[in-house]
């Protein structure tokens, strides 16, 4: 069985892609892709709903649900809720990529054999937390895939982008 994740692990590529309409470019990367999004993205969407972007990204995964995109549960945004309702001031910053790396650890577990973590570019530069993951994990930022798509003119596979990636290798700590 070959199966192929990809877990957008912020707000922020989802809305980069939909400020410049490639949001449904993910879904024609393979027959197969599952699409994953946390809900706690999901979430920070809705609470930036003002962001140019952010409608058409909630639209698009309105639209998709259960046709290769899919809107995780996750104990962090469950517990999000609670410390929110507690201390409304005290909400923890990166609650985004805690979600995606429970769901990433759910794919690990699960035996899914490759899996893309699409990350905004900001964090794409703290190298030192992307330096340690599987193999078929691959890390790739909001404008890597862009390019990509620029490059290979729209007719890319999963496959092949993921060879891509790892050929040029991962990222590593300085």
């Amino acid at each position: 069985m070959n199966t192929t994740s990809l877990i957008v692990t912020d707000a922020q590529p989802l809305i980069d892609l939909a400020d410049v309409d490639e949001l449904d470019t993910l879904l024609s990367l393979a027959p197969d892709i599952r699409i994953l999004i946390p809900d706690m993205v999901r979430h920070a969407l809705l609470s930036h709903i003002d962001i140019p972007g952010v409608p058409d990204a909630l639209e698009w995964i309105r639209t998709n649900d259960g046709h290769g995109v899919s809107v995780q549960c996750t104990e962090e945004f469950e517990e999000f809720i609670v410390l929110k309702r507690r201390h409304s001031d005290e909400v923890e910053r990166h609650q985004n990529e805690q979600a995606a790396g429970e769901i990433l650890g759910r794919e690990l577990a699960r035996g899914t054999e490759a899996i893309v973590l699409l990350i905004g570019d900001a964090e794409a530069e703290h190298a030192s937390v992307l330096s340690n993951l599987p193999e078929r994990v691959v890390p790739m930022s909001t404008s890597a895939y862009l390019q990509g798509l620029r490059s290979k003119q729209r007719q890319f596979k999963v496959g092949a982008l993921l060879q891509r990636v790892l050929a040029l290798g991962r990222p590593t700590a300085s």
